[in-house]
């Protein structure tokens, strides 16, 4: 039995590293756990766990909307913004369609793209960050405009975000056949008052599909609820992929729960804002350079192989993300923690920078931010 000829070129999603042994600060979860008002409504929901969920996701549906300010018919939840991005991908994309994508990012909008064996181009990103300019570079160099734009903003791995500027210059100057999705999975923790706010432009935009998800700031990613947000037209065209069920009761609960939680959120965005500080001045002290982040983790070069570095931190307690999968193996991503787990993680980067000199962790640095340029194809995970 053969697969897909597109498969060939697939790799499975892998995971931020869990041990036993150690804190998790590997995959920028919330460190304070999920919302309590989200707890509570799972524990009445139980009850009924024998009974089909909601398949029509109306109770869901409406309390994002209300959250969010707009209509129930312009929301589209998901087993997480993972099944979003493939009933996207499901709905809009043909075998060769070209897609673009930022070169250091979230794996999964690759993915996507493949499964339904598009063309996917990497957008570069010299010094680690996506500019409207290099997208739009990217749309001008063929004649026909490419199927899909994806945007992570905040960006996974590196934390840094587009302007509301930047985003309408993309959106202004694409095809509106091309279609435009803005991941906001780690939108909630952003500060600068500048950063862009795409759900805020979807009636502008109708070619726009924004992310958002429950996995972050609500604490909930063991629930596996996200969502899209888009014109209603955009959202029927995507009910059309749409699994029955597709999002468990218990699941829905929870984030209706979560979404009437702004105690949670306010006391998630002071721990963040606590950590973000606290983590940055170790980091410098120790001599490394973390980048600019709107998100709740921190992204630095090491000056070596980044697996190892994360194997020497591990061993003194914490889990952190080595970033070869995403095309940056000299650099690590960690969860901003609570001051209990920086205390962990302290050991572990204390023992990490008693091994690798500090001329040799700025010299990586400027390296990796000065490695590529032009567009390239490719995968990434």
């Amino acid at each position: 039995m053969q697969v897909r000829s597109t498969l060939s070129r697939m790799t499975p999603y892998v995971a931020g590293e869990r041990r036993t042994d150690a804190i998790k600060l590997s995959s920028n979860e919330n460190p304070l756990g999920p919302s309590p008002a989200a707890l509570e409504a799972v524990r009445r929901a139980l009850d009924e766990s024998h009974i089909y969920p909601d398949g029509a996701l109306r109770g869901l549906r409406t309390a994002i909307a209300g959250h969010m300010g707009t209509e129930p018919e312009m929301i589209i939840p998901g087993n997480g913004s993972d099944e979003v991005l493939t009933m996207i991908a499901g709905t809009y994309l043909n075998p060769g369609e070209r897609v673009l994508i930022g070169e250091h990012t979230f794996s999964q909008y690759a993915f996507a793209a493949r499964l339904l064996d598009a063309e996917i181009e990497r957008v570069p990103m010299p010094e680690l960050r996506l500019t409207p300019e290099a997208i739009l570079r990217a749309v001008a160099a063929r004649r026909d405009p490419p199927r899909a734009i994806f945007i992570c903003t905040p960006n996974n791995p590196t934390g840094i975000a587009f302007t509301r500027a930047e985003l309408r210059h993309v959106l202004d100057n694409v095809s509106e056949r091309t279609l435009v999705v803005v991941d906001h999975a780690y939108q909630e923790y952003a500060t600068s008052p500048e950063v862009a706010d795409a759900t805020a432009m979807v009636n502008r935009y109708p070619n726009l599909i924004v992310l958002r998800t429950f996995s972050k700031i609500y604490g909930l990613a063991a629930n596996r609820i996200g969502y899209g947000v888009a014109t209603a037209e955009r959202i029927a065209e995507l009910e059309r992929v749409r699994l029955p069920f597709n999002v468990n009761g218990l699941g829905q609960a929870a984030a209706i729960g979560a979404l009437g939680d702004d105690g949670f959120v306010v006391r998630s965005l002071e721990t963040n804002r606590r950590g973000d500080e606290r983590m940055r001045a170790l980091l410098a002290e120790l001599g490394y350079q973390p980048l600019p982040s709107e998100a709740n983790f921190l992204c630095f070069p090491v000056g070596g192989d980044a697996r190892a570095a994360a194997e020497i931190i591990a061993s003194h307690g914490a889990t952190v993300r080595a970033l070869g999968s995403f095309g940056l193996p000299g650099h690590l991503r960690v969860t901003i923690g609570t001051d209990q787990q920086i205390d962990v993680l302290e050991r572990g980067l204390r023992a990490l920078a008693a091994q690798i000199p500090p001329d040799a962790r700025s010299d990586h640095g400027a390296r990796t931010g000065a490695a590529n340029s032009g567009v390239t194809a490719g995968s990434q995970q």
